[in-house]
């Protein structure tokens, strides 16, 4: 009985040694899968790497601002104009002191409709003193966007942005002309408004000029 029951492990022994050998069908499957879902994920992860590498292109080499449609422009409520407040003129920072040491400038943007509106952009501000001779600017201030918008003032007294700007160069007589320039944020448009002001000289003494 002993030799029988001797072939019988043997042949069992071989038969688990065979399986070993070999992997099943279900691990042939599986194994296929997990290579597909390796190579689907490298090539997701390209993918991704090239959409970045275009994306910092576009950053890089972006050289304009992009402009909205005129037909969706057209639905905002968008800077049209601009006004120069009425209290517009000298600016007198130091009351013991005669006369003005600056400008002061009351400006707001308004819409289609002339109504007053808080809009973002960049202010170009100039004076001039037409009662020289050649050379007749006396100043020329930049207030960029970022600035101006720590400039606003919107209460039931007043509505708008103010600046006030020391003297670069002091005027000899009493007028100042004033042309402030508004370059809208949203549309890239150019708004422009000028009119002459009063304003009282300081003396050079009691005013030292202000470089730009």
């Amino acid at each position: 009985m002993a030799r029988p029951t001797f072939a019988i492990l043997a042949a069992v022994l071989a038969a688990a040694l065979v399986g070993c050998a070999g992997p099943s069908k279900a691990n042939i499957a599986l194994r296929k899968q997990n290579a597909a879902l390796r190579n689907e994920v490298a090539s997701l992860k390209v993918a991704r790497e090239s959409d970045m590498a275009a994306i910092r292109s576009l950053e890089r080499n972006a050289t304009t601002v992009p402009v909205l449609p005129h037909e969706r422009v057209s639905k905002l409520f968008t800077a049209h104009g601009l006004k120069l407040g009425r209290l517009t003129g000298g600016w007198d920072a130091d009351v013991d002191k005669p006369g003005h040491e600056g400008l002061q400038i009351y400006v707001v943007p308004t819409d289609e409709q002339r109504d007053e509106i808080k809009a973002a952009g960049t202010f170009i501000i100039e004076a001039f003193d037409l009662s020289r001779g050649s050379e007749t600017r006396l100043g020329r201030w930049e207030i960029p966007t970022e600035e101006a918008s720590k400039q606003w003032l919107g209460n039931a007294l007043q509505y708008g942005f103010i600046f006030e700007l020391p003297w670069q160069s002091v005027p000899s007589g009493e007028e100042v002309t004033v042309r402030v320039t508004f370059i809208d944020e949203l549309t890239g448009r150019r708004f422009t408004a000028q009119r002459p002001v009063k304003v009282v000289p300081p003396s050079p003494a009691t005013n030292p000029v202000i470089a730009g």
